[in-house]
């Protein structure tokens, strides 16, 4: 299926907000934050006056942003897609370490970040590498240093609407995989602009909507779904700093009559509990990634608020959405099915007998990866997603596990997703993280972590217990955890996913001494 919005190229994000709020100038506003609102009108100037700054202060083509979800972003961001400068966005949740390896990975000199959002989200110690070889620029000292010929020049660029001449034009994010060292996923405005169009092509969306996000702009889908789609589409949207505050949420929800948001299942779980059930009485919409939708956190969504939760799939190499369920075409348990304009194949994986790792390919594919110590590496083809999936006859997808939350055991491949589900089933909780790990004598081991508390040789009953439950369940031994660990909290990613890649660190050190 071919739609011709798909095949647009060579497009820079600021020159369609410019047509955009010709398109949609009637909005009251377009973007909000918890301290102020802007029209289109406001906002691009504001990004007119901002760029004149910036210009000054910047020579490279690349830049580090560690910023949260507010206007100011937005700002910076197209203020940088004006100027034909990439944003490396950031990630305030991976520590100093983490950060410094994306620095390296995407050979950056200067982080432009906020002194307010730095000492309240208390990041004074993750950006003591100003002290190192980062130049470091802080968004209040550049609004200070605005002068009045800044400000005509904005002005009068405001009045000339003059487009920007940059064709080539990036965003880089960050994975939060399992590797030694995270990878730069680099995609291009046209990635962008056409996994706009491949959602909008599956939703109902109007003007007449407004969009909650809360979720970080480091994140895919924070950036593309819940920030770049509104403002391309004329939907006001409400950016909030953070997905963790899980009381005032809903409050703001409701208090602005939002009828579309997007979330993770986990977020999703703590709103339920602090939303009354005229909370939502606007929201028409719900989509969630980045993890599975347990089929508990869907039902009490639709008992308690009457809304039918969106499962998409996406990763960030496709600028993220690959599949969605949508209000005509829904299958619970699934993703959806692979969005228009994307060419999709399944390559069987040896040990998996039913589906295999799903490979894709199409116009919101990224450029490439930019490795740290290697530099920029191109997608020339398919896409390996690395998630084992299965497609049923009406092409819905269901994804049984990534390929790397596999353990390998006497050579048979067990999905360590399936151990979660399995004990959530067993114990009725859904606190499992599992793990594998190496083990001299079968190859790997499944390490079960769980935060239900504990009393004295509790652990060793619930081992009997999960190991019974397999039995009469008539299911493999080999899903039968080596060890079940007790955590305080399942350490979380900033997306609001299980970090493996902590848990797995864990593991390794309590168990492969």
């Amino acid at each position: 299926m071919k739609f011709s919005c798909l095949n647009k190229t060579n497009i820079n994000l600021y020159n369609e907000l410019l047509n955009d709020a010709k398109t949609y100038k009637d909005n009251e506003y377009i973007v909000k934050d918890t301290g102020a609102s802007l029209s289109y009108n406001k906002l691009i100037l504001n990004i007119n006056v901002m760029s004149q700054r910036l210009e000054k202060l910047i020579t490279e083509k690349r830049i580090g942003v560690l910023l949260p979800n507010a206007i100011a972003h937005v700002v910076t961001l197209y203020s940088l897609f004006k100027l034909g400068v990439s944003p490396a966005i950031l990630n305030f949740t991976m520590g100093e370490q983490n950060l410094v390896d994306c620095c390296e990975t995407a050979e950056l000199k200067t982080i432009i970040t906020s002194s307010a959002f730095v000492e309240k989200a208390n990041l004074q110690d993750l950006l003591s590498i100003r002290e190192t070889k980062y130049k470091i620029i802080y968004l209040e000292e550049v609004k200070e240093s605005i002068n009045s010929v800044d400000k005509l020049m904005g002005l009068a660029n405001n009045y000339r609407q003059q487009k920007a001449n940059f064709s080539s034009n990036e965003v880089i994010l960050f994975t939060s995989g399992s590797e030694s060292k995270p990878k730069g996923v680099i995609l291009t405005h046209d990635n962008i602009y056409a996994n706009v169009q491949q959602a909008l092509t599956s939703l109902d969306i109007t003007t007449k909507d407004k969009m909650f996000n809360a979720l970080p702009m480091f994140h895919s889908f924070g950036l593309s779904v819940g920030t770049f789609l509104p403002l391309i589409t004329g939907i006001p949207v409400y950016l909030y700093p953070s997905p963790t505050h899980s009381k005032e949420i809903p409050r703001f929800i409701y208090q602005d009559d939002i009828t579309l948001f997007i979330s993770t299942p986990t977020f999703l779980t703590h709103y339920e509990r602090y939303a009354h059930p005229f909370t939502f009485k606007d929201v028409k919409y719900i989509i969630t990634g980045a993890e599975k939708l347990k089929p508990e956190i869907r039902d009490n969504w639709m008992s308690k608020f009457g809304i039918r939760i969106l499962e998409g799939y996406g990763v960030t190499e496709a600028a993220p959405i690959l599949a969605l369920n949508t209000p005509l075409f829904n299958k619970n348990g699934s993703v959806g099915k692979i969005v228009p304009g994307m060419q999709h194949k399944i390559k069987p994986i040896e040990g998996i007998e039913n589906g295999g790792s799903l490979l894709v390919k199409g116009p919101n594919l990224m450029k490439g990866y930019l490795i740290h110590g290697k530099g920029y590496i191109p997608l020339t083809d398919w896409y390996d997603t690395g998630d084992i999936v299965e497609i049923d006859e009406n092409n819905f997808i269901t994804i049984k596990s990534r390929l790397k939350r596999f353990a390998k055991i006497g050579g048979e491949m067990v999905s360590l997703n399936l151990v979660e589900e399995l004990a959530a089933e067993c114990f009725g909780h859904t606190s499992f993280a599992a793990v594998a790990i190496p083990d001299k004598r079968k190859g790997e081991k499944i390490i079960l972590f769980t935060t239900k508390p504990v009393e004295e040789s509790f652990l060793n009953t619930q081992e009997r217990t999960f190991k019974k439950f397999i039995k009469s369940n008539k299911l493999s031994s080999l899903l039968i955890p080596s060890e079940i660990e007790v955590f305080e909290n399942i350490p979380l990613l900033g997306s609001g996913k299980t970090d493996y890649v902590t848990i797995q660190k864990l593991a390794q050190e309590r168990f492969n001494q």
